[in-house]
């Protein structure tokens, strides 16, 4: 059982790689190719150990995902390799591939943006030039709300942020593979207050824990107040508070599918909400 798992996945490696090349050497983003040039390597080790799939809440995205084809699933990342190319931050970071799943709280924001793009976006092209909107994706992941907005408004300036390189290498791949163009941006923003306007900012599945949620809704408060519309998708996670909540507005619920409900310990609703002033 086990040699005839390693054979497919072998296999579905070799496709994956050939796959994105197509898709590499046919896309004109030439900024993003550009950030890809630098990280080889790592491009290699995420086409070796996640999948090209669909098979989630919004199946018009193409994303480089962690699944049960994939070795990485069924065991700890280990760099085999002794020319050191992988530095020591990197590594922990293919250890703890968060990058690579497409989280619950993110899957419905998503999920939100491309059904729902009138709402989001309408209130505002009275007040700000279409082709001058700016969008955030804090803490991206894989990069899905960002290239979800691009997707339903190609005039849009997007930029999708994470604190980690991988994640950032993974965006501009998912970004490529869906034939969008978006900056990605890789810096801890919540350790300074914003310095950049944006009119939209989504965050998916970032209240993880107490400490994250205090600081990010005093950075999202800051942010608010500049004039940014903030969205947040979260299937109930710790850093949701009842003071957190008290900022927050409930627009829309989703029941999650069956394999992201078997992966993500039994969440099956996620919500999306506004977040609004106290």
């Amino acid at each position: 059982m086990y040699s005839k798992a390693l054979f497919f996945t072998r296999q579905f490696s070799n496709s994956t790689k050939e796959i994105w090349e197509r898709f590499l050497c046919n896309s004109h983003r030439t900024l993003l190719k550009r950030f890809l040039q630098n990280y080889h390597d790592v491009t290699n080790v995420i086409l070796k150990n996640t999948e090209i799939t669909r098979n989630h809440l919004t199946p018009e995205l193409k994303l480089f995902l962690l699944t049960e084809n994939c070795p990485l699933y069924h065991e700890p990342f280990i760099d085999k390799r002794i020319d050191g190319t992988l530095d020591f931050l990197t590594r922990n970071v293919f250890q703890d591939p968060f990058w690579s799943i497409y989280w619950p709280g993110g899957q419905v924001l998503a999920r939100f943006i491309l059904d729902e793009k009138e709402r989001i976006l309408g209130s505002m092209t009275q007040n700000v030039k279409k082709d001058a909107i700016r969008i955030l994706d804090l803490g991206a992941g894989c990069g899905a709300a960002a290239i979800a907005a691009k997707l339903t408004n190609k005039m849009s300036k997007i930029v999708a942020n994470d604190i980690s390189k991988v994640a950032c290498i993974a965006i501009a791949m998912n970004a490529i593979l869906n034939n969008v163009d978006i900056e990605v941006l890789w810096e801890n923003l919540l350790e300074k207050p914003l310095e950049d306007s944006y009119d939209v900012i989504f965050v998916g599945d970032l209240l993880y824990d107490e400490e994250i949620a205090n600081t990010l809704m005093t950075w999202l408060g800051d942010a608010h107040e500049r004039g940014a519309q903030i969205y947040l998708g979260d299937p109930g996670r710790h850093g949701l508070s009842k003071n957190f909540k008290k900022r927050l507005r409930l627009i829309r619920r989703y029941s999650l599918p069956e394999n992201v409900r078997k992966e993500n310990h039994g969440y099956d609703m996620a919500t999306v909400w506004k977040f609004n002033q106290t």
